[in-house]
Protein backbone atom coordinates (compact mmCIF):
# COMPACT_ATOMS: atom_id res chain seq x y z
CA UNK A 1 0.00 0.00 0.00
CA UNK A 2 2.69 2.49 1.02
CA UNK A 3 4.89 1.73 -1.99
CA UNK A 4 1.93 2.14 -4.36
CA UNK A 5 1.04 5.48 -2.81
CA UNK A 6 4.63 6.67 -3.07
CA UNK A 7 4.91 5.57 -6.70
CA UNK A 8 1.63 7.24 -7.68
CA UNK A 9 2.51 10.49 -5.91
CA UNK A 10 5.96 10.56 -7.53
CA UNK A 11 4.42 9.82 -10.93
CA UNK A 12 1.86 12.59 -10.50
CA UNK A 13 4.56 15.05 -9.42
CA UNK A 14 6.73 14.17 -12.41
CA UNK A 15 3.80 14.67 -14.79
CA UNK A 16 3.09 18.07 -13.22
CA UNK A 17 6.74 19.12 -13.46
CA UNK A 18 6.92 17.95 -17.08
CA UNK A 19 3.82 19.96 -17.99
CA UNK A 20 5.27 23.05 -16.32
CA UNK A 21 8.62 22.67 -18.09
CA UNK A 22 6.93 22.16 -21.47
CA UNK A 23 4.61 25.12 -20.86
CA UNK A 24 7.68 27.18 -20.04
CA UNK A 25 9.46 26.10 -23.22
CA UNK A 26 6.62 26.39 -25.72
CA UNK A 27 4.48 29.19 -24.29
CA UNK A 28 6.79 31.35 -22.21
CA UNK A 29 9.97 30.61 -24.22
CA UNK A 30 11.93 29.70 -21.08
CA UNK A 31 15.46 28.43 -21.67
CA UNK A 32 15.94 25.48 -19.28
CA UNK A 33 19.62 25.10 -20.12
CA UNK A 34 21.37 22.67 -22.42
CA UNK A 35 21.20 19.52 -20.31
CA UNK A 36 17.80 17.86 -20.56
CA UNK A 37 19.22 14.87 -18.67
CA UNK A 38 20.51 17.11 -15.88
CA UNK A 39 17.18 18.89 -15.59
CA UNK A 40 15.28 15.59 -15.57
CA UNK A 41 17.64 14.13 -12.96
CA UNK A 42 17.28 17.10 -10.61
CA UNK A 43 13.49 17.23 -10.97
CA UNK A 44 13.19 13.47 -10.41
CA UNK A 45 15.39 13.50 -7.30
CA UNK A 46 13.67 16.58 -5.89
CA UNK A 47 10.30 14.92 -6.53
CA UNK A 48 11.51 11.78 -4.77
CA UNK A 49 12.71 13.79 -1.76
CA UNK A 50 9.40 15.70 -1.67
CA UNK A 51 7.34 12.49 -1.71
CA UNK A 52 9.57 11.01 0.99
CA UNK A 53 9.06 14.18 3.05
CA UNK A 54 5.31 13.69 2.64
CA UNK A 55 5.58 10.10 3.87
CA UNK A 56 7.48 11.33 6.91
CA UNK A 57 4.94 14.08 7.62
CA UNK A 58 2.07 11.64 7.19
CA UNK A 59 3.61 9.33 9.76
CA UNK A 60 3.49 12.09 12.38
CA UNK A 61 -0.11 13.21 11.80
CA UNK A 62 -3.37 11.60 12.82
CA UNK A 63 -5.66 12.68 9.99
CA UNK A 64 -5.40 13.35 6.28
CA UNK A 65 -6.52 16.94 6.92
CA UNK A 66 -3.64 17.47 9.34
CA UNK A 67 -1.18 16.00 6.86
CA UNK A 68 -2.47 18.21 4.02
CA UNK A 69 -2.35 21.39 6.12
CA UNK A 70 1.09 20.64 7.48
CA UNK A 71 2.49 19.74 4.06
CA UNK A 72 1.29 23.03 2.56
CA UNK A 73 2.73 25.04 5.44
CA UNK A 74 6.04 23.16 5.37
CA UNK A 75 6.24 23.36 1.57
CA UNK A 76 5.86 27.13 1.67
CA UNK A 77 8.50 27.50 4.39
CA UNK A 78 10.94 25.17 2.60
CA UNK A 79 10.43 27.02 -0.70
CA UNK A 80 11.06 30.39 0.93
CA UNK A 81 14.09 29.32 2.94
CA UNK A 82 15.51 27.08 0.20
CA UNK A 83 15.84 29.80 -2.40
CA UNK A 84 12.86 29.00 -4.62
CA UNK A 85 11.30 32.45 -4.17
CA UNK A 86 14.22 34.63 -3.13
CA UNK A 87 17.87 34.06 -4.11
CA UNK A 88 19.88 32.79 -1.16
CA UNK A 89 22.48 35.48 -1.82
CA UNK A 90 20.17 38.13 -0.32
CA UNK A 91 20.01 36.25 3.01
CA UNK A 92 22.48 37.06 5.80
CA UNK A 93 25.65 34.94 5.68
CA UNK A 94 24.64 32.83 8.69
CA UNK A 95 21.29 32.03 7.09
CA UNK A 96 22.97 31.11 3.80
CA UNK A 97 24.97 28.49 5.69
CA UNK A 98 22.08 27.25 7.85
CA UNK A 99 19.71 26.55 4.94
CA UNK A 100 21.99 23.79 3.64
CA UNK A 101 20.07 21.43 5.93
CA UNK A 102 17.03 21.81 3.63
CA UNK A 103 16.40 19.71 0.51
CA UNK A 104 15.02 22.72 -1.37
CA UNK A 105 18.38 24.47 -1.04
CA UNK A 106 20.13 21.58 -2.78
CA UNK A 107 17.44 21.30 -5.45
CA UNK A 108 17.62 25.01 -6.22
CA UNK A 109 21.40 24.89 -6.27
CA UNK A 110 21.38 22.03 -8.79
CA UNK A 111 18.63 23.57 -10.92
CA UNK A 112 20.44 26.93 -10.93
CA UNK A 113 23.64 25.22 -12.08
CA UNK A 114 21.78 23.58 -14.97
CA UNK A 115 19.49 26.42 -16.02
CA UNK A 116 21.55 29.53 -15.26
CA UNK A 117 25.12 28.28 -15.54
CA UNK A 118 24.68 25.81 -18.41
CA UNK A 119 26.09 22.86 -16.49
CA UNK A 120 25.22 19.20 -16.99
CA UNK A 121 24.64 15.96 -15.10
CA UNK A 122 28.26 15.54 -13.98
CA UNK A 123 28.19 19.01 -12.44
CA UNK A 124 25.15 18.35 -10.24
CA UNK A 125 26.06 14.92 -8.88
CA UNK A 126 26.71 16.36 -5.42
CA UNK A 127 23.32 18.08 -5.29
CA UNK A 128 21.61 14.98 -6.65
CA UNK A 129 23.35 12.75 -4.12
CA UNK A 130 22.30 15.02 -1.27
CA UNK A 131 18.68 14.93 -2.48
CA UNK A 132 18.86 11.14 -2.67
CA UNK A 133 20.19 11.13 0.90
CA UNK A 134 17.28 13.32 2.04
CA UNK A 135 14.84 10.96 0.32
CA UNK A 136 16.39 7.95 2.07
CA UNK A 137 16.34 9.71 5.45
CA UNK A 138 12.74 10.88 5.12
CA UNK A 139 11.53 7.46 3.87
CA UNK A 140 13.34 5.71 6.71
CA UNK A 141 11.78 7.95 9.36
CA UNK A 142 8.36 7.76 7.70
CA UNK A 143 8.33 3.96 7.43
CA UNK A 144 9.68 3.59 10.97
CA UNK A 145 6.92 5.83 12.39
CA UNK A 146 4.15 4.68 10.03
CA UNK A 147 1.11 3.11 11.73
CA UNK A 148 -0.13 0.22 9.62
CA UNK A 149 -3.89 0.09 10.19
Amino acid sequence: YLLGTVASQLGLGLVQMTILVLFGVYVLRVNWGHSVAGLALMLFLFGLAAVAFGVMLGAFTKTESQANSLSIMMGMALALLGGAWIPLEVFPQGMQTAVHILPTTWAMRGLSDIVLRGQGVADVLLEGSVLLGFAFLFFTIGVWRFRYE
